[in-house]
């Protein structure tokens, strides 16, 4: 069984950048991208989002969390 816990960035890797139609969490606006991050063990995939009009960043769990 897989420990639950949290795991560092450096721990997985980032496949490419992808436009989101979301809107930011802090801003509102909608020049949101995202990553899709798959830890190095391959048990987990969790998703980067980035606000490219204010910075603020925020994750997304996979559906295997």
């Amino acid at each position: 069984m897989v420990e639950a816990r949290t795991y560092a960035e450096s721990e997985g890797t980032f496949r490419g950048e992808k436009k989101c139609d979301s809107k930011c969490r802090a801003c509102g606006k909608s020049e949101v991208t995202y990553y899709v991050w798959e830890s190095s063990c391959g048990g987990y995939e969790d998703y980067k989002f980035t606000c490219h009009a204010c910075g603020h960043t925020w994750w997304v769990d996979g559906i295997d969390s």
